[in-house]
């Protein structure tokens, strides 16, 4: 069996136990900061919660993507894996809500582990394999957001939202020694040239594709960083069991490993722009009919289906990025990326706790559809130059 082969397989598991291992936590953090007693402004908590990661990972991304380039991305994975398990443990040690915010913050500095093990599936594939071979990744860590809140409300009543956090460390480890025994890395390309965080960031910002796969990535990432967090206190509003909360938050992800590598087919022969085009759409009307679902089994319902369309931006963007972007600048590429989705991530449950503390935690929903049409627009626009430059520079599609 090839190498690369191995690697997918391997990756796929590990990126799906670490997946699983976030995703029976994050679902429930908002109910163990109403534990530690952030009852006051529990809204505001939550935002600060959740945006402390997104904060410390705009910079600490590119910065662990560029060593991945001069130093493997396998020593990444490794490097943050056991960042992740030990984040883990702290979190189950905290008694205050400022300390979990501690926490989410190191969580966003210091990790980055299924992000480096997409990127060394990327880098470490034919091209010709590339795309669909990161498709099956992240597929794999969608399975296992469906998984993960099943079996968090499962942990919480079992041993407590502590003992859940000890066991995702403890899988998250398990995860980090499988990847250091098994998984090779034979193609490390090194940059030609030293450059700093800053000249990467100019040099993806001038790329005409990497500019829209950025604008693409930090919208699609407002869409779930400004519902999830208060996904939970809107379903339970609506009297849903914790079980029917662990189903719901997961359908979009099941609408991910549903749908991943058909919209990775309809790229290849309708083009990846395009599939980005209509998730973005699609996202935003889905958005907009969720404020408008009475009962839970409608709003999973909808949910699911705007979790078909935003389904399509994930793999169209790092098929883009196999295919178009140099092979010495692809890891700091990911890195740039997951900044901008980061950024996305950010802002999003700040201005989302405004709006819902404001106007209640429906309206969260038209915020997010007008972002997310908004965004499509803009990416249109974008498309529009890339191509033009596209045809004019023969082919040429990146500086990078």
């Amino acid at each position: 069996m090839p190498y690369y082969r191995r690697n997918l397989y391997i990756l796929s598991v590990t990126i799906f136990l670490a997946a699983v291992s976030w995703n029976q936590v994050m679902p429930f953090l908002p109910l163990f900061l109403k534990q530690l007693h952030a009852k006051g402004n529990l809204l505001g908590w939550i935002s600060i919660v959740f945006a402390a990661q997104s904060t410390a990972s705009i910079i600490a991304q590119p910065f662990w993507g560029k060593l991945g380039d001069y130093y493997g991305r396998k020593a990444m994975i490794v490097r943050a894996g056991v960042c992740l398990a030990g984040i883990y443990f702290g979190m189950s040690l905290c008694t205050a809500p400022w300390q979990v915010a501690v926490c989410r913050f190191l969580n966003g500095a210091l990790t980055g582990f299924i992000p480096g093990s997409v990127t060394l599936i990327a880098t470490n594939t034919p091209e010709e394999y590339a795309p669909r071979s990161v498709a099956s990744a992240q597929a794999a860590s969608a399975a296992g957001l469906i998984v993960g809140p099943a079996i968090g409300a499962f942990l919480a009543e079992l041993v407590g939202y502590r003992g859940s956090m000890q066991v995702s460390g403890a899988a998250v480890l398990f995860s980090t020694f499988v990847v250091w025994w098994f998984v090779k890395e034979p193609n490390k390309v090194k940059p030609i040239e030293k450059t700093s965080l800053l000249q990467d960031m100019i040099t993806a910002l001038r790329s005409p594709v990497q500019l829209a796969i950025m604008w693409a990535l930090m919208i699609a990432a407002m869409f779930g960083a400004a519902i999830s967090p208060y996904l939970t206190l809107y379903l339970k509003d609506m009297r849903a069991a914790e079980w029917i909360v662990g189903v719901v938050f997961s359908l979009p992800a099941v609408a991910f490993v549903i749908s991943a590598q058909v919209w990775t087919r309809f790229g290849e022969q309708r083009g990846w722009e395009r599939a980005i085009l209509i998730g973005l759409v699609g996202g935003a009307v889905g958005s907009a009919l969720l404020a408008a679902m009475p009962v839970v089994w409608l709003f999973g319902i909808m949910y699911f289906i705007a979790g078909l369309w935003l389904a399509s931006i994930s793999p169209s963007t790092a098929a883009i990025t196999c295919t178009r972007v140099n092979e010495d600048f692809r890891g700091r590429a990911y890195g740039v990326q997951q900044s901008a989705s980061t950024l996305g991530a950010l802002i999003a449950p700040l201005a989302a706790g405004r709006i819902g503390a404001e106007f209640g935690i429906r309206s969260i929903f038209v915020f997010v559809a007008v972002v997310m049409l908004g965004g499509a627009f803009v990416f249109r626009m974008l498309i529009r130059r890339y191509m033009s430059l596209r045809k004019l520079n023969s082919g040429q599609d990146c500086e990078a």
